[in-house]
């Protein structure tokens, strides 16, 4: 009988029949025939795999069972924003300075990823979610820390950075003058 076929039960008789010791009156075995060990390996195998996807089964029943649970397998909620702050919104480019790709912390600029806050705001490493983009804070300026950018208003300023003026000035009329800045 295949073993896949089985039931544990039935594992369990085979698994029996060979821990006995098998007495053939001329020690020869028919082609086909397993040695007593690897069947005996396989049966053991077999048994294992049925009583893993019996307890996993279960588990995932006792988990769909609670209301919290469902909603653990269907849907995971996003991480709520840590803060949300309103923003002045402003945009730079290689070559408007004589930094290149290089950042305040060192890191290399990515056009479309990186931006510029003050850090006694927004700490650098930050990811921050501008009108459902996200963004990567880890350089500063001078006219971002002092809010000029920001003019009357003194809000905080995030500067974008793009590789290009083209870039930048299509993302700001997407984005606007000011926006609320979700800090994750």
């Amino acid at each position: 009988m295949k073993i896949n076929k089985m039931k544990p039960k039935q594992i369990e008789e085979q698994v029996e029949k060979l821990k006995t010791p098998i007495d053939t009156g001329d020690g020869k075995r028919t082609k086909g025939d397993e040695s007593p060990s690897r069947r005996y390996r396989h049966l053991c195998e077999r048994l294992h795999f049925l009583t893993m996807k019996k307890a996993l089964i279960i588990i995932a029943i006792s988990i769909l069972g609670s209301v919290q649970g469902a909603n653990i397998l269907i849907e995971t909620p996003k991480p709520p924003a840590k803060k949300t702050i309103k923003a002045r919104i402003t945009a730079y480019w290689l070559g408007e300075d004589e930094f290149g790709w290089k950042s305040a912390t060192g890191k290399r600029l990515v056009s479309g990823k990186s931006c510029a806050v003050d850090p006694k705001i927004i700490p650098y490493g930050t990811n921050l979610l501008i009108e459902g983009k996200a963004y990567h804070a880890h350089d500063t300026g001078t006219a971002v820390i002092s809010r000029k950018a920001s003019g009357k208003t003194k809000l905080p300023v995030v500067d974008l950075f793009y590789a290009t003026e083209r870039q930048a000035k299509r993302e700001l009329a997407r984005v606007g003058r000011t926006a609320l800045v979700e800090i994750q």
